[in-house]
């Protein structure tokens, strides 16, 4: 009867009080942080009044044995830290807060909770997120009781539903782990949040088991699966040190949601403690200093989810000297790193590389070296850690002759008196010893002149020669030990100086190509105007009937035109008798005209043809033609008729022949 006395009591001080402007918290929850057994507890609650000065009281009240457990005064916090031993944590206990503003108080709602049960892990932690095939491996952390927990996992693409899945860990492992199958190529986003798993028998069925806060949302980008392409530009090149620009590009936007880290590993000391820069980096360029000798670079990009395959850049060492002075006296310090190796054919540097740290001269690792074979050094120095290269040559623990002559002698630009005599170099390898100079022989007409030319020269001329005279070229190297082999060539001069030189050579050709230019043109511009403008038609000419003059009063339709045909001789000449087919063609009129003699028939009267006249027209196609009587013609009978004639038509032609009154015969 007491206790609900209390009860509406209280109920009604809680309303009076909001009335009176005084605002009660929300229930208090109070929780530790793991399940072991002397931890202590935590108390929270929210505030609903925005005042000032208010004071917060924490009740803690044993339902069993109907007393106060504790009374504890928070002040203007909306927290209470309580120790375990001030506590029951095996009964049941009504707990609430008391919130006083001035002179009003006001209790929020009781909870009834048996403590032991009220376990509240911490936010859980992604540690590490690999994904790989549509897989994401999550590592977490374990909570402060290392004990087996329930995990609950939400992920969604980005503006789409959460989905949900629950899972369990055991006890005794040292992080906690989980695979999430996942689309290959979609961007997802991921919380966990976990909960205790309590064994005792006073938890079993409790609903006041709480649950973590949310972890942070995490994106889970796609996996890097491309190295990076590096690029690198030597700026400048001092005091032994070459400064070199790295710049590189980002992963695609997919893999690189979440930021992407760099880092960098550059080897630059070659010596037995290699001395290596690791750098960290969110940009895409970098900048650093290297000394002469090669340099290697490796770089790696880091996600959310894992790394690139690292991909590594060789710097190769500044070009080799081809020869230099040897190096009297180079000692080491504790800040000098000297560096050599054999050179592959003379000239690649060897993927074994020795060097020496406070430990040889140049003496000692002069004398263990190969002998006859190109090897290669390099002193370095650290002054104040920054790194440079102070010397560097090749050299040789012993010299030797060239094994073998300059390849590929070859006769060019052969003259009445000169040559010019090329070849290749003896390769680096065959050399045994840095190459001074080539001896080359000339030998011809009983004499042998002998040249020297420099190392680093393939051709020479050969000059005051013999007109159609044989030479003989030897060529050998020579080194500090001696001559290696000849090379030996023939060749033979002109006899005198042929052909046309290159200038004129030169100027023919441009005539020649002139020629066939214009000349094509021509031919392509004929036709073009052949096909354009049409051909002129030849005349026609009506082949009427032709009248004489004499018969214009018998044919009055007729018109004739009178000529005389002519017959051009030689009077220094006989006189020959000419037949009608031995005309002679009138080449400037396109008409032929002959003589006929003269005939006396059996009446002794004579035809004379000497005088004929023609009203013929010639054809078109007159040219070339000849003109003649159709036959022979005789005058067998002085009794014919005047108007008797006779027709004939021939290669084109019309004739007629009549026999006149006035004795003359018209054609």
């Amino acid at each position: 009867m007491g206790m609900r006395v209390a009860v509406l009591v209280l109920v009604v001080s809680v309303s009076l009080t909001e009335a009176a402007g005084c605002i009660p918290t929300t229930s208090p929850w109070c929780y530790k942080s793991s399940t072991l057994p002397e931890e202590d507890f935590m108390c929270k609650w929210d505030k609903r009044n925005p005042k000032e000065n208010q004071t917060h009281t924490l009740f803690i009240w044993d339902s069993e044995k109907k007393n106060f457990i504790m009374c504890a005064n928070s002040g203007d916090h909306s927290e209470k830290y309580i120790l375990l031993e001030e506590l029951i944590t095996t009964r049941k206990m009504d707990i609430w807060v008391q919130t006083q503003v001035g002179n009003l108080t006001c209790n929020s709602s009781k909870i009834s909770v048996i403590l032991e049960c009220l376990v509240k892990y911490s936010a859980p932690q992604i540690t590490s997120m690999k994904r790989s095939a549509g897989i994401l491996s999550l590592t977490l952390d374990k909570p402060k009781d290392k004990k087996g927990v329930k995990y609950e996992i939400r992920w969604r693409e980005r503006g789409s539903e959460w989905q949900n899945a629950t899972f369990e860990t055991e006890d005794s492992t040292i992080q906690d782990s989980y695979k999430l199958h996942l689309q290959k190529q979609t961007i997802y986003q991921i919380q966990l949040r976990r909960q205790a798993k309590l064994q005792s028998n006073l938890c079993k069925g409790s609903l006041q088991t709480l649950w973590s806060d949310w972890s942070p949302v995490r994106d889970v980008p796609l996996d890097i699966r491309l190295p990076l392409v590096i690029r690198w530009v030597e700026k400048k090149w001092m005091n032994g040190t070459r400064h070199i620009n790295l710049t590189w590009d980002e992963p695609s936007a997919e893999e690189s949601v979440g930021g992407v880290e760099y880092k960098l590993n550059i080897s630059v000391w070659p010596c037995e403690k290699p001395k290596r820069k690791e750098k960290l980096t969110l940009d895409r360029t970098y900048k650093t200093s290297i000394t002469y000798s090669e340099a290697r670079i490796s770089i790696i990009a880091t996600n959310k989810v894992g790394s690139s395959p690292p991909v590594e850049i060789i710097i190769p060492a500044v070009k080799h000297l081809s020869n230099c002075d040897k190096p009297s006296n180079i000692t080491q310090d504790y800040k000098t790193c000297l560096e050599w190796y054999k050179l592959e054919n003379g000239e690649t540097r060897k993927s074994t590389v020795n060097s020496s740290f406070k430990e040889k001269s140049f003496k000692d690792i002069e004398k263990g070296v190969e002998k006859f074979v190109r090897h290669y050094y390099f002193l370095h120095t650290m002054i104040k850690k920054h790194l440079q290269t102070v010397d560097m040559c090749p050299f040789y623990s012993e010299q030797g002759a060239p094994i073998k002559g300059p390849g590929n002698v070859n006769i060019s630009n052969v003259t009445h008196e000169s040559a010019v005599v090329s070849w290749l170099s003896i390769p680096v390898a065959e050399q045994r010893g840095f190459l001074l100079h080539y001896l080359i022989w000339i030998s011809g007409q009983g004499n042998t002149t002998l040249h020297k030319v420099q190392a680093n020269e393939t051709s020479f001329k050969i000059k005051n020669l013999h007109p159609g005279a044989s030479y003989t070229v030897s060529i050998a190297g020579e080194t500090m030990a001696g001559k290696g082999p000849n090379s030996t060539v023939n060749f033979e001069t002109h006899s005198e100086e042929m052909g046309l030189s290159w200038q004129d050579q030169t100027i023919l050709s441009v005539c020649v190509v002139a020629l066939l230019c214009t000349i094509i043109c021509s031919v392509a511009v004929r036709r073009f105007r052949s096909k354009l403008i049409p051909k002129v038609p030849s005349p026609v000419i009506d082949t009427s009937e032709i009248r004489c003059p004499q018969d214009q009063d018998l044919r009055q339709t007729e018109e004739v035109h009178e000529f005389v045909l002519l017959l051009h001789q030689d009077l220094s000449k006989p006189s020959e008798n000419v037949t009608p087919e031995q005309s002679t063609l009138l080449q400037g009129f396109g008409l032929v005209v002959f003589e006929e003699e003269d005939e006396v028939d059996e009446e002794g009267e004579v035809a004379e043809l000497s005088s004929m006249k023609s009203c013929c027209y010639p054809n078109p196609s007159y040219r070339g033609q000849t003109l003649q009587l159709p036959e022979p013609f005789h005058a067998t009978d002085s009794t014919l008729n005047d108007n008797d004639t006779e027709s004939t038509y021939r290669n084109g032609l019309f004739f007629e022949t009549r026999i006149l009154e006035c004795e003359k015969t018209s054609l």
